[in-house]
C-alpha cells in the first residue's frame, strides 16, 4: 500500500501526463491521430552514464521487464459509448500515459532505471553488486519496486482512468530475472543506441505474461536473502523451459 504522500506524488504524474495527452489529442481534430514513439538517445544505464561509441562492459543486473496485458485487444476492439468516453486509440493512447511515468518514478525511487519504453511497458534495470551485503539490499529495492507498481496500478493509475474517461481496469504483470549482460552501442552508425544485452531482459521478458502478478525467475529466488520475520514468500510456476516464482506476501 503506498504511503499518502506517494499517492498524492503519483497522482500528480498520472494527471499532469493526461492533461498534455488530452490537449495534444484535442489539437489534432480533423487531422491524422497518431500515437507518437518517443526519441530517445542513450539510455541512463544504471552504473554506466557514459559509455563511448567504441567501449564496451559487462556487468550483473536484475531486470524489471513489465507489460500491460490486453492493449491490442484495446487498440483493434470498440469500447461501448456505455461504459468509455474514448475511441478505442485514445483509449491506449491515456492508459499508456497514465501508466508509464507512475511505474517509471517508483522504479527511480529504488534505484532503478528504465532503459527502454516497449509500446505499452517498460524495462528498467538495477545494477547488482558482488558485496553480498549490497546485492541483498538491491535484490529487495527490484522487488519492493515491481510491488510499488502493482499498488500505484490499483491505486492511482486505474481510479484516475475511471474517473476521467470510465475506462476498465488495467492487468499488468512484471517479471524480475538476474544474470550478466553486455552494454554497448548498437544499431546503424552514427545512429546508434546503448543497450543491454543478457539471459535477465530475456527471461524477464517471459514472467512477464502474469496478470497483476509479480514473477521472479528461479536463479534470482535462489539468491534471496533469507530473515527469521520475512513476509515475503514465493510460490513456484513452473514454465516450459525454467522455472518462475510468484511473488506473495
Amino acid at each position: 500500500m503506498l504511503t499518502d504522500t506517494k499517492r498524492k506524488e503519483l497522482t500528480s504524474i498520472v494527471e499532469t501526463s493526461l492533461n498534455r495527452c488530452e490537449e495534444l489529442w484535442n489539437n489534432t481534430i480533423g487531422k491524422e491521430k497518431r500515437v507518437l514513439r518517443a526519441a530517445f538517445s542513450d539510455a541512463h544505464i544504471p552504473g554506466h552514464p557514459y559509455l563511448d561509441k567504441n567501449e564496451y562492459k559487462s556487468d550483473e543486473f536484475v531486470c524489471l521487464m513489465l507489460d500491460m496485458r490486453d492493449s491490442t485487444k484495446h487498440l483493434r476492439q470498440a469500447i461501448s459509448a456505455r461504459i468509455a468516453k474514448v475511441s478505442q486509440m485514445q483509449r491506449v493512447y491515456y492508459e499508456v500515459s497514465a501508466l508509464l511515468p507512475a511505474m517509471a518514478k517508483l522504479i527511480q525511487d529504488y534505484e532503478g532505471a528504465v532503459t527502454e519504453y516497449l509500446g505499452d511497458g517498460l524495462l528498467a534495470l538495477f545494477q547488482s553488486s558482488r558485496n553480498i551485503d549490497e546485492r541483498n539490499q538491491i535484490l529487495k529495492n527490484t522487488v519492493t519496486a515491481a510491488r510499488g507498481c502493482m499498488d500505484s496500478l490499483n491505486e492511482v493509475v486505474n481510479p484516475i482512468l475511471y474517473q476521467r474517461y470510465g475506462l476498465p481496469s488495467l492487468e499488468i504483470g512484471i517479471g524480475l530475472a538476474y544474470s550478466d549482460a553486455i552494454i554497448s552501442h548498437f544499431g546503424l552508425h552514427p545512429d546508434t543506441q546503448i543497450k543491454v544485452i543478457g539471459e535477465c531482459i530475456y527471461l524477464a521478458s517471459q514472467l512477464s505474461k502474469g496478470r497483476n502478478e509479480i514473477i521472479v525467475h528461479e536463479n534470482l529466488e535462489m539468491i534471496w536473502p533469507s530473515s527469521k520475520d520475512g513476509k515475503l514468500k514465493f510460490t513456484m510456476r513452473p514454465f516450459k523451459d525454467f522455472k518462475g516464482y510468484i511473488v506473495n506476501e
